[in-house]
């Protein structure tokens, strides 16, 4: 990878919550580099920690119910003993996050408006009220939503899905942080909304010269923005590497088996291709590959204590049999 410092360095991001049926752990050990104007992809099934990854590296992931450990590095400052203040001024003006869903995400009794311009004057470069509504403005206008003076006096329940996505997205970009983290932004849109969202973001980011963590089940969407692709797997990154050599000769199997369920029409049987089995759950792990009871290729290494991920002939991957997984 370049020689450049990573702006963002995750080292052993490990994630616990206490829920009623215990101790899950959504993260276990994830090690992951994002470089400035770097677009990396996270993909894996629901339930596989993407969603929670982005959270941590956000500083979102907050005790008593949840906690978080390892090491964090953003622009050289360790974010884990970061707070007040100055974990503000990073939320925003340094690392911004898109979610998925921005019918939940905006507050429903404030008009979009005041929650963009209060965004932009959280830290310590106020511009002012009449500066914030300008920015807003232009950054509305720019996001292609028409008449954006009449839409900051809108609230929610107002706009069309896309037009929330696009006010979430002026949320994250309005104090032009160097990293953006896209939780699944197109999930709940309709494939022409998507696909200008996606265009959109792609514009702002090579415009503002941003560092963007793509998360997304759409496997082409991924192998079309991305330069680099994290594959999680059970709380754990299995397989990463260039985007073209992880999606185009998948090392690890449950990245072939996520490639092998791409709709491509039906099967004989008239179903969709599948993985076989379920993912495992969080609170009762098996001691060996989380992937094991569903993998084509299990033999008794894997059920050795869990592969770490390593350097292979390709990429990295956490897997014994890595190398026959190519075959």
């Amino acid at each position: 990878m370049s020689e450049v410092a990573p702006l963002l360095s995750a080292r052993g991001v490990t994630t616990r919550f206490m829920t009623e049926a215990g101790e899950i752990w959504p993260t276990q050990g994830v090690d992951l580099d994002i470089h400035p104007g770097e677009v990396v992809g996270l993909v894996g099934e629901s339930g596989s920690g993407k969603s929670v990854t982005a959270r941590a590296l956000a500083r979102l992931v907050t005790p008593p119910s949840a906690l978080c450990a390892g090491t964090i590095t953003f622009q050289g400052r360790h974010l884990l003993d970061v707070s007040g203040n100055d974990l503000a001024e990073i939320r925003g003006g340094g690392i911004a996050i898109v979610v998925q869903d921005p019918a939940a995400a905006l507050n429903p009794v404030m008009t979009v408006g005041a929650q963009i311009i209060r965004i932009a004057r959280l830290g310590k470069n106020d511009p002012g009220p009449e500066a914030a509504r300008r920015s807003a403005i232009e950054l509305l206008s720019r996001l292609r939503i028409a008449e954006p003076e009449r839409r900051l006096a809108a609230f929610p329940h107002q706009l069309s899905g896309g037009m929330k996505q696009r006010v979430l997205i002026a949320m994250a970009l309005i104090r032009r942080p160097a990293l953006l983290i896209a939780d699944e932004p197109t999930t709940a849109l309709d494939i022409t909304v998507a696909a200008d969202i996606l265009t959109l973001l792609g514009e702002m980011r090579r415009d503002l010269g941003m560092a963007m963590l793509l998360i997304s089940h759409d496997l082409s969407l991924i192998a079309g923005q991305c330069a680099r692709v994290a594959v999680m797997y059970a709380g754990r990154i299995v397989e990463l590497g260039l985007a073209a050599e992880v999606l185009g000769l998948p090392q690890h199997p449950y990245t072939r088996a996520l490639l092998g369920s791409v709709p491509r029409g039906t099967k004989a049987d008239g179903l969709l291709p599948a993985i076989p089995g379920e993912p495992p759950d969080l609170a009762r792990l098996p001691k060996g590959c989380a992937f094991q009871p569903r993998c084509p290729l299990s033999a008794d290494p894997c059920a050795m204590p869990q592969p770490l991920l390593r350097a292979g002939p390709l990429r990295e991957a956490a897997c014994w049999r890595a190398v026959e997984a190519l075959s």
